[in-house]
């Protein structure tokens, strides 16, 4: 990979999560702007993020570089902002299953931090970034930590946990394992190992 690669891969998760910087200039064009991002979202669906370049982008949505750069300054900007959806806060699972719920939200963490398909991306970005990378990322997590701590607090209230238990330390401390996991240890942990941080939940009287 390239130090430009490197660069931008690490502008995906620099700064705020969900929306990217933008340059200044001419009144934007929303028909132009939504065939750019969703000709970013093909791209990496298609080849990966490592592989999408601003050319490729400006090729598939049928518009100018220069176009493109007065809207977004590098390929990580556009990439965050077609996928903005997916970085935004999710809603609190309620399958009625205390198990199911978990695992849904443990498998929705891990999605999100493979979301380009890589954890390298994630991984360059905290290298390259510093200070910059950790903000991006704990804004993502960030937003998963409401629909974690109030579906615990549902079942805490139903009685299957008890009354005792630190919900915000236990959505913490999922969240650093997932983070761990994926982003330093480079593997994505499965339905086994999702379902053993299920069975250390304790269980209500």
């Amino acid at each position: 990979m390239t130090s430009g690669t490197s660069s931008e891969s690490a502008d995906c998760i620099g700064g705020d999560a969900v929306g990217a910087q933008r340059g200044r200039g001419r009144p934007r064009d929303p028909h132009v702007d939504n065939r750019v991002l969703a000709a970013a979202r093909e791209l990496v669906g298609e080849l990966g993020y490592h592989q999408v370049t601003m050319e490729s982008i400006a090729r598939r949505a049928r518009v100018g570089k220069a176009t493109l750069y007065r809207r977004w300054p590098n390929r990580a900007s556009v990439i965050t902002d077609a996928f903005a959806d997916e970085l935004a806060e999710p809603p609190t699972p309620d399958t009625g299953e205390l198990r199911t719920d978990v695992l849904a939200y443990l498998r929705e963490i891990v999605e999100t931090l493979t979301l380009l398909g890589d954890p390298s991306v994630v991984a360059s970005a905290l290298a390259e970034r510093g200070q910059e990378g950790e903000a991006g990322l704990r804004d993502i997590l960030r937003a998963r930590r409401g629909p974690g701590l109030r579906m615990l607090q549902r079942w805490v209230a139903a009685g299957l946990l008890p009354e005792s238990l630190p919900v915000d330390v236990v959505v913490d401390g999922w969240a650093g394992f997932l983070l761990y996991r994926i982003v330093f240890g480079r593997q994505v942990p499965g339905d086994g190992e999702l379902g053993q941080l299920v069975d250390l939940l304790p269980r209500g009287d």
